[in-house]
């Protein structure tokens, strides 16, 4: 009630974005990659630009119209390095990002990861750096309600919708690259493309180990298989469940089947199969689970009884046989020996959950469950802003972690408990500062003053 004070702000701990832009020189590096988006060099950079939408999509807003938001919060976008722009300024720059300007935002965000793990304790970085590096491959569909918005069409599912198809890199948590394409598009086609631009991505980073790529069935094809090799690379790649893949599990003996690790009533082997024309090297390895048959249906739309073979689905719905296995099928060009290799490697890969939770942080957390405009590059910059906010969040936890057992939290608890802060803008001394409420207080002081011990890092 009664007139706004103007010396509040519902969002304190953008003091802690500007603090990390100036300890990794973050609108730097994306206006080093991005580049020039105008003919005249007035008003905002493409740099600045990007940041500025990824800290609305970062603080909980969910359309453009957040611009026009954070812009009222005079205190809050003051502690920005640069003004937030008004939703329609936003919508004609955000128009001007072409498939180069965003390729620069990966360029910007690999080197940005590198110089976050620069400063983690020495153990944590060679982990990182050093040890083998996994690069997750998937794809999201993100569904609309308008046939004219541009690049979206009926998905298998019936969805209008446009597809997110991003690259992971699962020790960093960060997002490598990411494009948007329409909802029918196919990861197989467009897999070789964004496989040259994460292997660079994670050498710019300075990453030296072995890079392994994991994919779905959706990404099962000889040539991402052989664009993984070519780039010196290892692979783990779903298989579709087909007629020759059947014969081959006929022809596992069962004293082959070992235990798999941490999945009750699981076991894995290595069939005596390789698809045709893939690379040299390449084995499958099959996962199978055991079902009672009153755990399977006779519905067609029943997901498990489609992991079951035809056969054994049938002797279990006419009731000769009590039990039944569902079978799940990995292409790998790793060289597995021993079987605790064997089960290592199926395991890992069923734990390969870090790019959904990815699609999921940023769906609930940075606005990436609709596509907000009319036009293309705009929504493609939308999806930048939310991944943006992501890599945004991965960096200030690797400067300031929230958890003593270095778990990542997720977009929206960082902003509970750092961003959506409440302060008051008191001047005294001829001197400005935040004033925070108590509980908050504590830790924003801490986690400005682990940024700011932060080691200075070269410019790059």
């Amino acid at each position: 009630m009664g007139e706004p004070d103007e010396a509040l702000t519902e969002n304190g701990g953008l003091l802690l974005v500007a603090e990390l832009d100036r300890a990794l020189g973050v609108t730097a590096a994306l206006e080093a990659g991005i580049g020039p988006v105008k003919q005249r060099d007035r008003g905002l950079s493409g740099g600045e630009f990007a940041l500025a939408m990824a800290v609305v999509q970062l603080v909980g807003e969910d359309h453009l119209v957040g611009f026009d938001r954070l812009r009222a919060d005079a205190v809050g976008e003051a502690l920005l390095p640069a003004p937030v722009p008004a939703a329609t300024t936003a919508a004609t720059l955000a128009a001007r990002f072409g498939r180069i300007q965003r390729e620069g935002i990966e360029t910007a965000c690999a080197k940005l990861t590198g110089r976050a793990l620069a400063v983690l304790p020495v153990a944590g970085r060679a982990r990182i750096l050093s040890g083998p590096v996994t690069i997750d491959l998937d794809a999201k569909d993100i569904e609309v309600f308008s046939t004219r918005k541009e690049h979206v069409v009926r998905s298998y599912k019936g969805e209008i919708a446009g597809r997110v198809h991003a690259a992971h890199w699962a020790q960093a948590g960060t997002v490598l690259v990411a494009d948007l394409l329409d909802g029918r598009s196919d990861g197989r086609t467009h897999a070789p493309g964004q496989i040259d631009r994460a292997v660079d991505a994670v050498r710019a980073a300075g990453a030296t180990g072995l890079i392994l790529f994991q994919g779905d069935t959706g990404y099962y094809a000889g040539k991402v298989a052989e664009k993984i090799v070519a780039r010196g690379c290892l692979f783990r790649l779903g298989v579709p469940r087909s007629q020759p893949l059947w014969r081959a599990v006929a022809g596992v003996h069962e004293d082959d089947w070992i235990d798999a690790p941490h999945y009750p009533s699981a076991q894995v082997a290595v069939l005596d199969y390789a698809p045709p024309g893939w690379p040299a090297g390449t084995r499958v390895i099959a996962r199978r689970v055991r079902y009672d048959a009153a755990e399977l249906s006779a519905d067609p739309r029943s997901r498990r009884s489609r992991t079951v073979g035809r056969d054994q689905l049938a002797l279990v719905l006419d009731g000769i046989a009590d039990h039944a296995h569902a079978y799940s099928f990995i292409a790998t060009n790793e060289p597995l020996d021993l079987e605790e290799e064997i089960a290592a490697a199926e395991w890992e890969f069923r734990r390969r959950t870090r790019i959904e939770e990815l699609f999921r942080d940023t769906a609930h957390g940075a606005g990436l469950n609709h596509l907000p405009s009319a036009s293309h590059a705009v929504n493609s910059m939308w999806m930048w802003g939310a991944l943006l906010a992501y890599n945004l969040a991965a960096w200030l936890q690797m400067l300031a972690p929230l958890d003593t057992t270095g778990a990542r939290r997720r977009i929206a608890t960082v902003r509970r408990l750092l961003i959506a802060r409440a302060a008051r803008l008191v001047t005294g001394a001829r001197r400005s500062r935040l004033r925070f409420a108590p509980a908050a207080d504590q830790l924003i002081a801490t986690t400005l003053a682990r940024i700011r011990a932060a080691r200075p890092l070269p410019a790059a």
